[in-house]
């Protein structure tokens, strides 16, 4: 990071997770977020951010987790809204086909994934599903529990730097 830039963490919006045992519950008040192969949950995530005060460089997401997760969780970017009191399995945004991988995840510890890729051209509202390929499943902290909750950690330029220049004119000798 140099002098210009400017670190930022967000707090998540909305959070829920969705799951395919319970396709019509709304889990959007819970304090875990749940990703699962078998049977399937997602977890999906909104941030509301001003990506316009700044040229960003480098975007995280930020998770706490409460259990190992081998085989880590992906991080897609959702297109559609979705409200946190009314997402079910059945009426959850479709995934988006690209994705970030985290890699391993400790319990009881952060993950920081780097989502910069995803969140290209993204204006005021950033949405994630997370899904995962284990089938012993991640369980994460919802903004429910407060300081552990799901964060976005924007680096910025700041528009604030400002240069100043001289301009200094001489007389130069006529040219023969």
């Amino acid at each position: 990071m140099d002098q210009n830039s400017r670190i930022r963490a967000v707090r998540a919006k909305a959070d829920a997770f969705v799951t395919e045992a319970s396709r019509n519950q709304n889990f959007g008040r819970t304090r875990e977020l749940l990703v699962d192969a078998s049977p399937t949950a997602r977890t999906y995530v909104r941030f509301e951010v001003d990506l316009k005060s700044g040229d960003v460089r480098h975007v995280s997401l930020l998770l706490y987790s409460r259990k190992r997760l081998r085989t880590g969780y992906q991080a897609r970017l959702v297109r559609s809204d979705w409200r946190e009191a009314r997402i079910t399995y059945v009426n959850a945004p479709r995934l988006a086909p690209t994705f970030v991988a985290s890699g391993p995840v400790r319990a009881r510890a952060w993950k920081a994934v780097d989502v910069t890729s995803l969140v290209a051209g993204a204006q005021d509202s950033i949405s994630f599903v997370l899904t995962t390929a284990s089938v012993r499943g991640g369980v994460f902290s919802s903004r429910e529990t407060g300081l552990h909750g799901p964060r976005l950690v924007l680096e910025t330029m700041r528009n604030d730097t400002t240069q100043s220049t001289t301009t200094t004119t001489a007389k130069l000798p006529r040219a023969p």
